[in-house]
Order: structure tokens, then sequence, then C-alpha cells
């Protein structure tokens, strides 16, 4: 079992450095060839949307065949360290290793014979609080897909500052909090990449599956 796993990942890994990659701040963009007509590619698309998606009216806002454009929204959750919690309590047994944060995205499906492009955007994040909250929009101002968010991050922490300063929390804890956040980000950004490409290289190879039954 273990040795299947490995191949799997191996195949994925494999995959996703193959193919080339557009990558900016909130989106990704990739391009596919698949020997398939454009009727052909936009049906199994579809069918794929279909599968992946619990209610593929709701989540579908163009389906056109004509023009070969499927744009849907939906939702996807990233886990990641909890890094900046473990710094302010790094004995409590309440603070879990790992959090999770929810996003609303698009995905763009442009449909060519032989060819298709995928646009993969993340529009906003999902918060239990007000989407104007100040965490909320410093939180999602980290985001940056291509890696460069210091100066994001950086404003984010700068906010953070006075509060922690407020809960009494020292120096050099304020300090490893500001660098927890910094990694933290570092990782999510590089995880959320990551996700987005295995669902386009799962899209691609829904393309290329033959219908045996």
């Amino acid at each position: 079992m273990n040795k299947v796993y490995f191949i799997i990942c191996l195949f994925v890994n494999v995959s996703l450095q193959a193919q080339e990659w557009e990558v900016a701040k909130n989106s990704v963009t990739g391009v596919f060839e698949v020997n398939k007509t454009k009727s052909e590619l936009f049906t199994l698309i579809n069918k794929w949307i279909s599968i992946n998606y619990y209610s593929a009216q709701n989540v579908i806002q163009m389906n056109d065949a004509e023009s070969g454009t499927v744009i849907i929204k939906g939702i996807n959750e990233v886990v990641y360290s909890n890094l900046p919690a473990k710094v302010l309590q790094p004995n409590s047994k309440y603070v879990p290793e790992k959090t999770s944060t929810k996003f609303n995205h698009t995905i763009e499906i442009n449909i060519k014979d032989n060819k298709f492009r995928v646009v993969y955007t993340l529009t906003d994040v999902i918060s239990p609080i007000s989407a104007e909250d100040i965490f909320v929009s410093y939180f999602f101002n980290s985001i940056n897909l291509t890696g460069e968010n210091a100066e994001a991050v950086k404003a984010y922490n700068e906010v953070l500052e006075k509060y922690l300063k407020q809960g009494l929390i020292g120096k050099e804890k304020r300090e490893k909090y500001n660098q927890a956040m910094i990694d933290m980000f570092t990782e999510l950004n590089k995880t959320i990449v990551k996700k987005i490409k295995i669902t386009m290289t799962s899209i691609e190879k829904s393309t290329k599956a033959e219908d045996k039954w």
C-alpha cells in the first residue's frame, strides 16, 4: 500500500513540474494540450465539475459551449501549520498543530480544439467575522502566491503588535510571533499553489481518461 501511495505522489509531482504555470498574486493559470475536439473537452470538463462539486448547478456561473467558456465559483479549504498560536501558547494542549482557512474562488476554463486554459483565482477569505474586519483584510492581503508578500506581512505584524503589547507579551516573544507569521504565510502560499495545481491536473486527467464500462 505504501509503495502504491509513493508511486501516486511521484506521478503527481512529476506532472506538476512538467506543466508550465503562470502564477500571479491571487491566481494560477495553466494551459493544457489534449488531443480532443472543443466539443469533447467541453463535455468532459462539465462531467468533472459534476463529480467534484456537490451541486454543479449552484457553482456554475457561465457555461457557454459556443465560446468554450466555463466559469465556476467554489470554496477551497487549506490546512497549514498553526505557528503564531504555538508561539503564544507553546505548552497548551488546546492549541492544535494545524489550522485551516477557507477561501472563495473562481475557476475560469477556456476551451479550444486540442487545448484548454484554466485560470484559478482566490477572490476573498471566508471568515466568521465581518468581511470588513481589519484582520480579515490584512490576512487576505498577505496572500501572495508568487511569494512576494514581505511588505504585506510586515504591515499585518505592525497592526498586531499593539494588541500583543496590550496583552503584555514581551519583546522576545513578539519577535518570535512576527517570524512565525512570516513562516506561516510562506507555508500557506506554497500550499495553496500546490492544491490549485493538483486541481488543474485533476481536470486535465479527466479529459484524457477513456470511458470504459
